[in-house]
């Protein structure tokens, strides 16, 4: 006789509301009255980024196996940016995301998509750059220096909520400058071939950029801007797929224990990463770099930004940043912030009975 699985006995639970969960769950929450299978399988689509490790080195290392998933190399999907996963949430192109916070926002205000964990947080990780001889360096990165200029940055990203951030802070706006959206590679390519005064970028093509001499004037971490990378599902997902997004946080949980604990075996194995999964070579000191610039959680430390209220608080402030911009409709924001932001811990507090 197969076992009720963790997450199937909560979503069964009389006292399934609790702090921190978006209301009332859907009809496709509710465990059927058949046990899910041994085996499930489970789609995810990620960046090119270290957030991915946990799950790539799960899956290289076999503890898919022990933690009843079936993740092959095709079940996981690599993106240039958050939105471009968030484009296949209609359609259920994948079960989890892993995605920045403003597309996470995105999917959560448009398509109600569930927010089930934290990937890690970045805010180091993200930066504005211009070239050496650029006049902010020699201006105290006065608002005069930026003013009129062109900045390179990726659409609805992490990048481009740095750069509104660091206007404001400048007491500039979006319309005191000229935005060119592009991708970070081509932004990359085009910045060195003489195009734009300023260029926002992630890791790991920050640290490309800053090879080619390009130099850091403000990163996220600089202004107090918090930068979380989540994991997100689809409104409707099944019992089988909510289970097996719990094993998931579960399996990425005892990765991210060896993360924490550091060592040169993990130093070799994200840069092993980085060249298999996401097509790069990175430097000994870009893998250090890399380490350093994030923070990647253990379950009780999700539950705990969960809990403490500091994730919707982060995406409050975002929400209304992007109403005011007009990125995001009024009635959107207001629906996902009635039913907070649809951060939903019962993912987490599920993956706890498989974490080991």
């Amino acid at each position: 006789m197969k076992k009720i699985s963790p997450l199937v006995a909560v979503l069964l639970a009389v006292t399934l509301l609790v702090t921190g969960c978006a209301g009332s769950p859907s009809s496709s929450d509710e465990a059927t009255s058949s046990a899910v299978a041994e085996t499930l399988p489970i789609k995810v689509a990620t960046l090119a980024q270290i957030d991915a490790w946990p799950l790539v080195n799960a899956v290289q290392d076999g503890a898919t196996d022990r933690y009843g998933l079936q993740i092959t190399d095709k079940d996981m999907t690599i993106f240039d940016s958050g939105m471009e996963a968030v484009e296949g949430i209609p359609a259920k192109a994948f079960t989890l995301a892993d995605i920045g916070q403003l597309p996470a926002l995105m999917a959560a205000s448009r398509y109600k998509a569930k927010i089930v964990g934290v990937a890690a947080e970045e805010s180091a990780a993200n930066a504005i750059l211009a070239r050496a001889d650029s006049p902010v360096f020699n201006e105290g990165n006065s608002a005069e220096a930026v003013r009129g200029a062109t900045v390179l940055v990726t659409s609805v990203s992490s990048a481009h909520q740095l750069l509104a951030a660091w206007l404001q802070d400048l007491g500039l706006t979006e319309n005191d400058i000229t935005i060119r959206t592009v991708e970070q590679q081509t932004a990359i390519s085009a910045f060195e071939a003489g195009d734009g005064d300023f260029l926002v970028l992630w890791s790991p093509a920050l640290y490309r950029a800053l090879d080619k001499g390009f130099k850091v004037v403000k990163t996220a971490a600089d202004l107090g801007l918090p930068s979380y990378m989540f994991y997100v599902v689809p409104e409707n997902i099944s019992a089988d797929e909510s289970e097996a997004v719990a094993r998931f946080l579960a399996m990425t949980d005892g990765q991210v224990a060896s993360y924490q604990a550091g060592g040169g075996g993990i130093h070799t194995s994200v840069k092993d990463f980085f060249k298999s999964y996401a097509g790069m070579t990175i430097s000994d000191n870009d893998v250090t770099e890399e380490i350093n610039r994030h923070q990647l959680y253990r379950i009780d430390e999700q539950l705990a930004l969960f809990e403490n209220g500091s994730l919707e608080t982060t995406l409050a402030d975002l929400a209304e940043d992007q109403v005011a911009n007009d990125k995001l409709a009024a009635e959107d924001v207001a629906l996902a912030k009635e039913n907070h932001f649809y951060l939903d811990k019962r993912f987490l507090e599920a993956a706890r009975g498989y974490a080991k």
